[in-house]
């Protein structure tokens, strides 16, 4: 197969040749002939016979990895020249999802770093002029929330699972496909999805849900070939992806500047505080680390060398670019018991100019109220809430 087959330029920043179809990096496709830095190839990695373990070996400037099935399984190698390569084995190439999302964007994250960028793990709409970042552990309920405020709301869409930020605060689009789940579709009534589409989700997500893949994190400390399970599983039933314009109506964004900041975590009653700059970091990070937690990415990290420079190193310039990023930003914490981080935010950003009496009144007590009461609160005022007092639990996020 022609090796140049797929190629995808991201903004310039990042430019990828792959023999192997990319769906996260559609909205990068670029039909131009390129000089890539990251090349993606199919190839036999190892030798044909069976192991009895699985091993991964890092030596001068390459990572190979190997498992229980010989070559024609989900054995890779990564080297790490001008370009990096990496080369999969047959099993990996018939779930294009487990290449991208398991050493694909790992792999560019770093690159980006080496660029003066932060793939980071968040959503990021604007909503009535107002660029708004949502960062979350995974499976919290951030894709969810982010539907909601753009089928209520409208605005424009650059990212739901991760997005680039420079040290300016500048933040560039990231549109990978949306992971959903049959709650999450029940949230945005006015999708597209076809019947067909809505009835397979209830078993791609349990699939792909976080209990599932809690399990799979678990079962990457055992001698077993996970990623020969996880291309295997996913070649069989593709995690529910989809664009979010099949879900709602919204404008396509490319760049916009950074302004409110919003991490959102569950907990037993509703919290809302401003935090520091230093303390949003941390959580950013750690948000970031949490969504690549897959096997075998917590082996693989320790060996990644992007232009000579290794994880300590690239750790600490992603951490600088970050803190750069936020700068003097608008930087919220909200816990959440009830799902009703969406309500939270429109409030804070002023979109229902109803509910700001009462919001102004409860500033002194910083809103320990949850949502359902604050809406009792301000129905006099024309401002009920319009989300469900209970809120199906999202499944997916879209992590793998």
């Amino acid at each position: 197969m022609n090796e140049s087959r797929h190629r995808y330029d991201i903004d310039g920043i990042i430019r990828i040749r792959s023999a192997v179809r990319l769906p996260e990096l559609e909205f990068a496709r670029s039909h131009r002939p390129l000089k890539p830095d990251l090349v993606i190839e199919r190839g036999l990695v190892g030798g044909p016979l069976p192991r009895a373990r699985r091993s991964l070996v890092s030596e001068a400037g390459r990572i190979t990895w190997r498992e229980h099935l010989g070559s024609l399984g989900a054995n890779f190698r990564i080297e790490f020249g001008e370009p990096i390569r990496i080369t999969v084995g047959p099993l990996l190439t018939v779930s294009p999802h487990v290449v991208y999302t398991n050493l694909v964007e790992p792999l560019l994250r770093f690159m980006l770093v080496r660029r003066g960028r932060v793939l980071l793990h968040a959503a990021t709409v604007v909503l009535d002029g107002q660029t708004v970042m949502l960062s979350a552990e995974t499976d919290t309920g951030k894709t969810t929330t982010i539907l909601r405020l753009l089928q209520e709301h409208g605005g424009t869409f650059y990212s739901d699972d991760m997005v680039l930020v420079d040290p300016n605060g500048w933040v560039t689009r990231y549109p990978k496909p949306l992971t959903i789940s049959a709650h999450t579709v029940r949230a945005t009534p006015r999708n597209r999805l076809s019947l067909g589409k809505r009835l397979a989700l209830p078993l791609q997500s349990r699939l792909h849900s976080r209990g599932v893949r809690g399990a799979g994190k678990r079962m990457g400390s055992l001698n077993l070939p996970i990623m020969s399970l996880n291309a295997a599983i996913q070649a069989v039933v593709p995690p529910p992806k989809y664009a979010v314009t099949d879900l709602v109506d919204c404008e396509m964004g490319r760049r916009t500047r950074l302004e409110h900041v919003f991490l959102i975590e569950r907990g037993a009653q509703t919290e809302i505080g401003q935090v520091t700059g230093s303390e949003a970091v941390e959580a950013l990070i750690r948000n970031t680390e949490d969504a690549y937690g897959f096997p075998p990415y917590p082996i693989l990290a320790r060996h990644i060398c992007i232009d000579g420079m290794g994880l300590a190193g690239l750790r600490r310039r992603e951490r600088a670019i970050l803190e750069s990023a936020l700068g003097d930003r608008d930087l919220t914490r909200i816990v959440a018991a009830d799902y009703g981080w969406a309500d939270i935010i429109v409030q804070r950003l002023g979109l229902d100019e109803a509910l700001q009496p009462a919001l102004e009144a409860l500033a002194p007590v910083e809103r320990s109220l949850t949502p359902v009461q604050l809406s009792s609160l301000t129905e006099g005022a024309g401002g009920a809430s319009s989300r469900p007092e209970s809120e199906p639990e999202p499944v997916a996020s879209g992590r793998p």
